[in-house]
């Protein structure tokens, strides 16, 4: 609503290594040499994220260049979070009040894919997998396996999503109905704060379910093998 400057909000580069860093005063700062790079930038308030943005830049040749980065309201809708299943917001949120604390992006564009399209190729996948495990036979004893038709569940779910929320599906149903949370993260290049709204969005569709497992969570996709086994 206005143009003042925000105070903690976390700005991210996907240089190599990534940086990041809590804006104090709306000022932030990096060293970066010529090349093209993504900034995101990712303001909370009571663990929830508000506002987010992400600005392609490009740097020529050495000297200071001056980034504003404007905020529009984030397009996710206004829902309460409940702390102790989003555990990894809350402790985005908790950068904003540590500076010592850093955080890897890595950004990329958004893959469109067709609902109807998405299920067809989980489909293939599972099969043509099948047929070079089982040289046309059954597959390996252990391996994972999520079947196509096993979207058809969520058809309904799947035409109302968000492209890069079908992205998220399509992803998980190609990896066998199953996948760690932050080699989803590594696959999609989004920042770890989306891809945890991303997540949380689906979990609240009761499209996946998200179950804690040493340091990081497993997601599993409903309907799969795998939701009744033991993660």
């Amino acid at each position: 609503d206005t143009f003042q400057p925000l105070e903690n909000v976390i700005v991210e580069v996907n240089s190599t290594p990534p940086q990041s860093m809590v804006a104090r005063y709306g000022i932030y700062s990096f060293n970066l040499a010529p090349g093209n790079y993504v900034i995101s930038a990712s303001y909370y308030q009571n663990s929830t994220l508000v506002h987010y943005t992400e600005e392609e830049i490009t740097i020529t040749n050495d000297g200071d260049y001056v980034i504003d980065i404007i905020f529009l309201p984030t397009y996710y809708e206004e829902e309460e979070l409940n702390g102790t299943e989003f555990d990894e917001l809350d402790e985005l949120a908790d950068l904003a009040e540590n500076d010592d604390q850093d955080n890897s992006i890595l950004s990329s564009t958004l893959i469109y894919v067709l609902a109807a399209l998405a299920m067809t190729v989980a489909g293939a996948y599972v099969l043509s997998r099948r047929k070079t495990d089982g040289n046309g036979g059954n597959a390996h004893e252990g391996s994972d396996h999520f079947e196509g038709s096993d979207l058809a569940a969520f058809s309904d779910e799947l035409a109302d999503l968000p492209d890069d929320l079908r992205e998220v599906v399509d992803i998980i149903a190609g990896n066998g109905g199953r996948i760690k949370q932050k080699d989803l993260r590594d696959r999609l290049r989004h920042s770890e704060a989306k891809v945890s709204l991303m997540v949380s969005d689906l979990e609240d569709r009761g499209i996946i379910r998200k179950f804690k497992k040493g340091r990081g969570n497993v997601i599993i996709l409903e309907g799969s093998d795998h939701t009744n086994q033991n993660v």
